[in-house]
């Protein structure tokens, strides 16, 4: 188990900063599961710097099996508005429901978490 907890400022630089580290962590994915993690980590971390309070936490967990990103801060959860075709807004966790293997919301917290399996071939190396 590989896992990498760090926090980042509530600023547009931290977006950047949770794609790289995310692509720098999931070696063992194929090509397109990393690119799928890297947006999907990119709308979470939007969502906080967005709509949260607070620094940021990010926590990568890698193992054998599988890839789980978590992104909280310190403000209350919120639902966001389901998208509206020729909106802006409410697309995120859209984006993220489509890409991940499972995902979810911690109940009580703004902690929003997905995980990626990694594909059979990965596993037996």
């Amino acid at each position: 188990m590989n896992v990498l907890d760090t926090t980042l400022p509530r600023s547009t630089d931290s977006i950047g900063t949770a794609r790289r580290l995310v692509n720098q962590h999931t070696h063992a994915l194929s090509a397109k599961q990393r690119d799928d993690a890297v947006l999907m980590v990119s709308e979470l971390v939007t969502n906080a710097v967005v709509h949260g309070i607070g620094t940021i936490s990010l926590r990568i967990d890698t193992n054998e099996n599988a890839l789980r990103v978590e992104v909280s801060d310190e403000g209350n959860l919120a639902i966001a508005p389901s998208p509206t075709l020729g909106g802006h807004g409410g697309w995120g966790l859209r984006v993220v429901d489509q890409l991940a293997d499972d995902w979810g919301v911690r109940e009580g917290s703004t902690k929003v978490w997905f995980r990626i399996h990694r594909p059979p071939q990965a596993q037996r190396s």
